[in-house]
């Protein structure tokens, strides 16, 4: 355990609440003295944080010094990413900071997570969006796929949410979902619908399959890789091919799913599509290296580490390299061949890089102190003596309840760590609970702030917000059931 010399705890907690408030003064006093206009929400939130760590600080005397101390961090954390009253990123580099100042680790141990494997990992997966989207390649495989689909309107949605879920699992939900709305609302621009609803479907199809495509794999989503990493603190490497056993699934369900009540919620006579025209030119050599690169990429990702069946099978159990490693790899692939510039560095999405980091030293904090064994062994007693479907659905709708408030990847950074020391508390597979946060905590498909797929659907102006939550409240509940029954039912059994 890291110790300061100078002050104890306690007194460390009301110095840096008494620095806050006055150095919060100073500013808005600055910003009056400029005549500039003021940040309401810092106004309001600020003294709220500073009022709920000295309860939390003077109410939890039953705790040792270090997990009071990060108790507060957690309280702070949690404010600060749940109002935005800064950004999510400053919020996340406050973690390691007020970690040293209140003694519960030293500054090695608390900012190391910003230059863990998963950082790495995810870096690489931002890098390779990057090429496949500056190059066009994400647009020559959407409309190569979709413009084959020759099975009337149903199957075409179809269509269009499998190559949306498919893209999802290997760059930008953001990215897939911007670029399948677009080609699918080209599409419905010629078609004569008296109900008004091919376009309410077409962009809610997108931003649905956007969203469940991307807990298939440890780089569609920053909660699965998160997952992995909290694994990786216990000793476990989660293997890429490994991960899509329990993510994939999950997203063919609610893909299926969600086709099938689109239809339902919002019925229509349409039938035939028209043509779906796009001049194929022949590719540049741009573009066929940034493809050979992705499928490389893609083959290396999957034979890291095969699963014994097919190990077994085959003879060859993978060639151990990491999923961060061949990141890496990539980046320099990549950067050696020009297909990304130096320049193309400042898409990495580096706030988002920061927020992993942040929540991943929170998580480390709370295992350091042992808070997440005081919060384990309560959670068994409220969920009757730790029943394991008890647990599984506690941490599955936590991790989707919690989403809804704030950044997917803080609320996994907060439940990540519990949910791994229940694991050791109940004796349940630590994997099978990590597995369960990282796919529960991307379960948000009901309010446009959500997820990026869903703003991007809301923005178009094709689907109204009571129309959104109707469509997205269903899937919620219907991703929470199947991930539940799954964890429960099957992955005990076959990972």
């Amino acid at each position: 355990m890291y110790h300061s010399p100078m002050f104890n705890r306690d007194e460390k907690v009301i110095r840096f609440c008494i620095l806050t408030f006055i150095t919060s003064c100073a500013r808005i006093a600055k910003i009056c003295g400029k005549g500039e206009k003021l940040n309401r929400k810092q106004i309001i939130v600020i003294p709220i944080v500073l009022l709920l760590s000295f309860i939390v600080h003077n109410q939890t005397q039953g705790l040792d010094p270090t997990q009071r101390s990060t108790l507060v961090i957690i309280v702070i954390a949690i404010v600060l990413w749940f109002t935005e009253a800064v950004p999510l990123s400053t919020t996340a580099l406050l973690v390691p900071i007020l970690q040293v100042f209140l003694r519960v680790q030293g500054l090695q141990e608390a900012l190391s997570p910003f230059f863990s494997p998963t950082v790495m990992l995810l870096f690489g997966g931002f890098m390779l969006t990057r090429a496949i989207e500056k190059h066009g390649v994400d647009e020559y495989i959407a409309y190569l796929i979709v413009s084959r689909a020759k099975s009337g309107f149903r199957f075409l949605v179809l269509s269009i949410m499998m190559v949306t879920g498919f893209l999802s699992m290997w760059i930008s939900n953001t990215a897939s979902a911007a670029l399948l709305i677009t080609m699918g609302l080209k599409i419905t621009r010629g078609m004569n619908d008296k109900s008004g609803n091919v376009e309410k479907i077409m962009v809610l199809a997108v931003a649905h399959s956007a969203t469940a495509g991307g807990v298939s794999t440890l780089i569609g989503t920053t909660t699965t890789a998160m997952a992995a990493a909290s694994l990786g603190g216990i000793g476990y490497d989660m293997g890429f091919m490994e991960w899509m056993g329990y993510g994939f699934p999950v997203t063919l369900i609610l893909t299926l799913i969600s086709w099938v009540t689109l239809f339902i919620l919002f019925p229509t006579t349409i039938k035939e599509v028209p043509p779906i025209e796009r001049e194929f030119t022949e590719l540049t050599p741009k573009q066929k290296h940034t493809i050979l690169v992705f499928a490389l990429a893609v083959l290396a990702w999957l034979t890291g580490r095969l699963p014994d069946p097919i190990a077994n099978l085959i003879g060859f159990d993978g060639h151990g390299y990491s999923s961060a490693f061949v990141a890496g790899v990539v980046v320099l692939v990549l950067s050696f061949s020009g297909i990304v510039e130096e320049r193309d560095l400042k898409e990495a999405r580096w706030p988002t890089l920061l927020l992993i980091g942040g929540g991943l030293s929170l998580g480390a904090a709370m295992e350091a102190s042992g808070l997440t064994i005081v919060i384990s062994d309560l959670i068994v007693g409220a969920s009757g003596g730790g029943h394991p479907l008890a647990i599984i659905a506690l941490i599955v709708f936590a991790g989707s309840g919690v989403s809804i408030l704030m950044s997917n990847t803080a609320s996994a950074g907060i439940i990540l760590p519990i949910a791994i020391s229940l694991a050791d508390t109940t004796g349940m597979s630590p994997v099978i609970l990590a597995a369960v946060v990282g796919i529960g905590s991307s379960m948000d498909f009901m309010l446009p702030i959500g997820t990026p797929p869903n703003a991007i659907a809301y923005s178009t102006g094709k689907v109204s917000m009571k129309e959104m939550i109707k469509a997205g409240a269903l899937l919620d509940l219907a991703g929470t059931v199947c991930t539940i029954l799954l964890a429960y039912l099957l992955w005990p059994y076959v990972f």
